[in-house]
This record gives structure tokens, sequence and C-alpha cells, in this order.
């Protein structure tokens, strides 16, 4: 491995403006690659397409039109004719709109029942609205002041088509004249999905310069030592174009949690230059500048090596079942990566252009004098503490354990937390809008339950349909209320069920197409719609198991498909999927990791960085139920990230200490070399990559912030792991180490 990296750094000193040219090369296409991200959102971003709960909601997000924008109508009186006549012409001006499939009001299901027109007093209004079904009453006028219009949009369109057609509906309600006071708020999935994306491309651009803005900071304040303090941030630019630019190229998508990578790469990828910078700044001292570049890259395995440990538990994300998970994992493990890589080319052959500003006759300038101050004792200080710790290690790790057992005894008493709505800024119109709503009628919880077939009008059909919605109804008390093509043929053939199947068409004809529909698609598909009470996550999952297992128990006729989908379905799902898989992307991470280095050094001890990464874990889990935090579908990676953070500050710990024992020093003063030299970069980083996730607690989006909250922590605990119970592991670990001038590191230590 030196000789490889002593190879590359040969090359890049030698022709480091060819080096130059082929990065700014990759930089602009990347550039070309990042003008075609897209960004989605919405439920679709929680679930596989093609699973089989993906194709399930697919075609009931098709079949019965649930992509609604939905628009509030308020008034003193939402009875008034003229208010009435008003919403008509609206809901008639937006059908004739390119992307609309339909449209469902209080006037058109007025119109169906008076042939076609409006009544022309306050009382017959009344009167007519008394005749409509039950269902049709609580959707179009869930209260004296306010009426609801639904636009049902046309399946399958793009983001863009969405944009463009709520653009429409806006434009048509501003131009419209509405009677004096009344107004009209737009909101619905598709509203919110369209200002959730507006909204993200803000939270991207304001978390990365904010991240950028405190990194530049630490890095002024705290990297005094060297000359050109501020090329790793450069570095982290140019890793973040690339970043986007992979995204882009390979037209992987953006969704809200891949906003959260961009602090984590920020964050991992500044270490990589800092490392790499402090070794070329130490090398240089007593070097020429092409033998300090062919130097620090030779010593650049460490790096490499816990560039693969970050990388792999990257990689345990992706076996997640939860695709947001996947789609955070892809963008980490791409963008660390892009940073590392950069990192060898950029600083060497950064350098071998510049120089280094070497003093007259070649000697030191003042910045490279050696760690002067504040620096010096800090030090001394980590230098002192490691060999105090090392002495004693086993009470040390022994007290550290002990934490850590009993963070994991708390993991299952977390909570959980996977509805999208709560994510999203508490100011955002939309979710204002759908809350609006939501307080009106009481809730908008659903539970739908999809049932296909090729007879659903057929009477044993029916009649299981009536008996499953009635069963459930009373006997789960979270289910308020059932609505099925079943009980609209009760309401409108006098409360009772057609024993034929002639009688059951024949009512089915003259229920309104735009009542009937949201029930019935043609003679193939219906749905239950159960209406329950605001749950916890935990609740809607075990009340969707039941449903599974009621609909098993009460023996449907043969040849139904017969399943639960819907939000509340995806929800549910997703509650357990967290539940199941987050603690096997840890344990797979540390399989991967564990694996990965027992390959690399080709001896056991090499798992000795491991212990103190799966400590921190455990005081994660302790400070996440100390502080009421509940798992989302980003702080659920938290176990595979935190595996891949903390190796890094443990390997290079050990790898330093080891390189250390092989200049000849005994193992208590290799171990205050090691740390002395690696800690001062190491908490460079790990500081500088806490500002970096700090400003994730500046993002509207609570999905965002919780997970900077977790991951700062998460940090601060890396550099405790690294910095005081890594020096008692390798105590440990090199107490039993070959002779020193013996000693080699496996792969680590190959040329």
């Amino acid at each position: 491995m030196k000789a490889a990296f002593g190879s590359l750094g040969r090359l890049i000193a030698g022709r480091p403006y060819l080096v130059a040219g082929l990065v700014v090369s990759l930089l602009v296409f990347s550039l070309y690659g990042a003008s075609s991200i897209r960004m989605e959102t919405g439920i679709e971003t929680f679930v596989d397409a093609d699973s089989p709960g993906g194709v399930l909601l697919d075609h009931y997000t098709r079949t019965f039109g649930t992509e609604l924008v939905i628009l509030i109508v308020e008034s003193e009186n939402v009875r008034d004719p003229a208010l009435l006549r008003y919403v008509d012409t609206l809901g008639m001006d937006i059908a004739d709109e390119r992307y609309v499939d339909g449209i469902r009001s209080l006037p058109a299901a007025i119109r169906s029942v008076t042939d076609g027109r409006i009544p022309g007093t306050e009382a017959e209004v009344v009167q007519t609205i008394s005749r409509l079904p039950q269902a049709a009453r609580a959707r179009y006028v869930p209260s004296g002041t306010m009426t609801l219009l639904f636009v049902t949009l046309e399946p399958d369109l793009s983001d863009d088509a969405k944009t463009r057609v709520l653009d429409t509906i806006e434009t048509i309600v501003s131009v419209s004249s509405p009677p004096p006071g009344v107004s009209v708020s737009i909101s619905g999935d598709p509203a919110f999905d369209v200002q959730m994306q507006e909204a993200m491309r803000k939270e991207m651009g304001l978390l990365i310069g904010i991240a950028l803005a405190l990194m530049v900071a630490a890095i002024g304040l705290l990297f005094t030592n060297v000359r050109h303090r501020f090329l790793p941030v450069g570095i982290i630019l140019c890793g973040i174009l690339m970043t986007f630019g992979t995204l882009g190229f390979f037209n992987l998508r953006v969704t809200s949690p891949v906003i959260g990578s961009f602090p984590v790469i920020i964050g991992l990828g500044i270490d990589y230059g800092v490392q790499l910078h402090s070794r070329f700044h130490e090398e240089v001292q007593d070097k020429s500048l092409h033998d300090a570049i062919v130097a620090t890259l030779s010593h650049a395995g460490p790096i490499l090596i816990a560039m693969c440990t970050t990388a792999l538990g990257f990689v345990a994300l992706l076996s997640a079942p939860l695709p947001m998970i996947r789609d955070f994992g892809t963008a980490c493990l791409i963008g660390v990566v892009s940073c590392f890589l950069l990192a060898i080319v950029i600083i060497p052959a950064f350098f071998a252009i510049f120089g280094y500003g070497r003093g007259p006759n070649g000697r030191p300038g003042p910045a490279e004098a050696p760690e002067t101050g504040a620096l010096a004792g800090y030090s001394r200080f980590l230098g002192d503490l490691a060999v105090r710790v090392a002495r004693h290690p086993v009470p040390v790790i022994l007290l550290f354990a002990l934490l850590a057992v009993a963070g994991i005894q708390y993991d299952g008493a977390i909570g959980i937390n996977v509805d999208q709505q709560s994510f999203v800024p508490e100011t955002m119109p939309a979710r204002v809008s759908l809350e609006k709503v939501e307080r009106a009628i009481g809730g908008t919880s659903t539970v739908p339950v999809m049932i296909r077939g090729s007879d659903i009008l057929d009477p044993e059909v029916i009649e299981w349909i009536d008996a499953f919605g009635t069963y459930e109804a009373a006997h789960r008390d979270e289910i308020t209320a059932h609505a099925s093509i079943a009980t609209l043929i009760r309401e409108y053939n006098g409360g009772s069920l057609p024993a034929s199947a002639t009688g059951i068409k024949a009512v089915v004809a003259r229920i309104p197409a735009e009542v009937r529909g949201a029930y019935l698609s043609g003679n193939t598909g219906a749905v239950i719609e159960f209406a329950t009470v605001d749950m916890e996550m935990d609740a809607v999952s075990a009340l969707i198991d039941r449903l599974r297992s009621d609909i098993v128990w009460l023996e449907p006729p043969a040849g139904l498909d017969i399943q639960p989908t819907g939000r509340s379905t995806v929800y549910g799902d997703l509650y357990d999927g967290i539940i199941h898989s987050k603690n096997q992307m840890t344990v797979l991470g540390l399989i991967l990791i564990a694996a990965f280095m027992i390959v690399v050094y080709r001896r056991f001890d090499s798992l000795a960085p491991l212990l103190p990464v799966v400590m921190i874990i455990g005081w994660n889990d302790l400070i996440m139920y100390a502080l009421d935090i509940a798992y989302t579908p980003l702080t659920a990676c938290l176990g595979s990230m935190t595996i891949g953070l903390a190796m890094e500050y443990t390997v290079l710990i050990l790898e330093r200490c080891r390189e250390e024992m092989e200049r000849g020093l005994e193992l208590y003063e290799a171990i205050r070399e090691g740390v002395t030299r690696n800690g001062i970069p190491i908490t460079i980083s790990g500081l500088t990559t806490i500002f970096g996730f700090s400003s994730m607690l500046a993002s509207s989006f609570s999905l965002v912030a919780g997970f900077g909250q977790t991951t700062v922590i998460t940090i601060f605990f890396s550099l405790v792991g690294g910095i005081i119970v890594m020096p008692a592991v390798v105590a440990l670990v090199l107490r039993r180490a070959p002779e020193p001038s013996g000693h080699r590191s496996g792969a680590a230590a190959e040329t």
C-alpha cells in the first residue's frame, strides 16, 4: 500500500499541472451532471414502487383518485346560493385545464339530485343538502363556514406537471370574483409535495452555505499552525460538486433525507483534507517539497482504511427496506469517496504548483514552526491523558462499557416518528391548510382496504364487504366509521342490500358517479375506507396488523385480493421497517467492517478499533432516551453512521501508535506520541465536523434538525471514543505486539 501511494505521490509531484487539468475537467463534467438533479417528495418516497405494497398503493392511487388538490372555501354561510354558484363556476373553469381529471364539489353533488340546477334560495339549498348521502355531506360541508372542492389530477403526473397545474389553479383562483367575505386556499397532497420540494431546494442551499461558513470559521480558529489552512474547505466544495454531479449523471433521486447527507459529507470530507494537510505540514519540516509530497501520500494508507470503514457503514444502509434510507446511504457513500479521492489528489498537486512558502535559504517559515501556545498546551494535555488512560486500561474500558450497556437497554423505549407531515415546517401553507381541514372534519386519518376481483358486485362479495366493515367498526375502538360501496347501496336502497346481482346493479346505477367513484371502480375494484381516531404510529401499525388478520379470519369469497393500503398503511409498514431494520443495519455495518479489517490486517487484534465504536452506539441510545429524541427515517441510520464516523478516529489513533512503535518507541511513549500527533488533527476535524452538522439545527425541517442534533452528539462521542477510550484499547492490544524492530501492520504496512 505504501508503494502504491508513494508512486501516486511521485506522479503528482512530477506532473502537477496535468493532474490539476484532470481535476478541473472532472469538476466541469460534475457541474453538467448537477444540472439534471431531480427532487422527489410524497408518500412514494417511503415505499419501493416495485414492491407489492408499492404496486398496490399505485393501483389504489390511480383507481380512486387520491391525488387530490383541495380548495378550501370559507365563508360565514356556505349554503348561500351565490357562494354555490361561485364554487360551481370555479370548478368548471378548473375542470377545463390540462392535467385535471375531474372535479367533485358541493354544487356538483347538489346538481346531481336537482336535474342539474343550483337552488335559488338558502332554504332550498339546505333541503337539497339533506337529501345527499351522509358521506357526501361530511365530505363537502365539514362545517357551516367551510366547503371543500376536490380537484382530481391525472395519474402519473411528473413533478413539473404538478407544479404547472397548481400554478394554473392558483391563477384561476386569484382572477376569480368570489362573493364578499369568501376566501379560497389550496391544499392537498400535490400542493404539499410541491411546496415541500421548493422548501427542500431552499434548505439545501441554506444548509450547505451555513455548514461551509461554520467550517471556515472553525478552520480559521483551530487550524492555525499550517499554511493555506483553508485548502480543505476548497476540497469540500469540490467534493459537494462531484457528489451533485454523480447524483444527476446517474439520475439518482434527491429526497428529504438526502438534504441531511450534505452536512454529513462536508463533515466527513473535511477530515481527509485536514489529515493529509497536517501530515504534509509535518513531513515538509525536514524534507524537500517533492519528498514531503511522496512521504505524505506514502502514509495515506490508514486514511484510506478509515475511509473504507466509513464507506462500509454507509453500504450497510443500502440493505434498508426503506427507499429514503437507501437514498441517504447512497448520497453519503458517493460524497465520502469523492472527498477522499479529491483530497489525495488536490492537496499534493496544490503544494507542487504553489509551494509551501518556505523562508529564505529553504528554512521553515513562521507557519511551519511547531505548535505553540494553546495548541501546544492541548497537545501535551492529550499526550498526558492518553498515558494515564493507557496505564489503567481495564477500569477505563469497564466504566465506558457500563454506560454503553445501560444505553442499549433503553433502545426499545425510544419512540419512532414516521409522519411526513410532522417533518415539514409548521408554517408551510399546505401544511397549515391540511391542519385546518383536519380540525374542521375531526381528523383525516383513514385506513383504506383495497378489494380486487372479477365481479365486485356479486351479492356474496357485497355481503362480505358489508359484514367486514360492520365487524371492524364494532370491534375496533380506534375505528370511528366506515364507508364502502356496500354502505352506499344501503343508503340508496332504504337500508337493505338487494339479494340479486340485478338488484345491486340497479341501485348502483342510481348512485351519482362522483359519489360512487370514491368506493367502486367498474366491477373489478372497490375500497373500504375506515375512519380512525388520531393515533401514534405503533397503534396504527397494530390496527393494520389486526385488519390483515381479520380479513383472513372472516373468510372472503374465493378470487378476491384484499389488502390494506394508503398513507396510514405505508406509515405503519415504515414504522415496522424502522423497528426491524435499524439494528440489522448496525449489525451488518459491524460485520462488514470487521471482515474488512481482518482481510486488510490479517489478524484478529485488528478488530480492536470496533470496541469504542460499539460503546458509542450504546451512548447514543442513552442520550436519545434521556433527551426524548425519537427515531425517524434519518436517525434510524444513526447506528451504521456512528460506525463509519467513529471508526475513522479509532483506526487513525491505532495506526499512528503502531507507526511510533515501529520507530522504536516503547509502548506508553508510542501512545503519547501517537495521540499527540493525531489528536490535534482529529480534534480539529471533529470540531469542524460538529460545526458543519450544527448547520442542520437551523433547518425548518424537523426531520433534518433532529438528525443534526443526534449527529452532533455522535461526533462528540466519537472524539471521546477515539481520544480517551482508544488509548486504553491500544495499550491492551500493543502490549502483546512484537518488538518494534520486527513489527509490521499487516497489509497496511506493506510496501
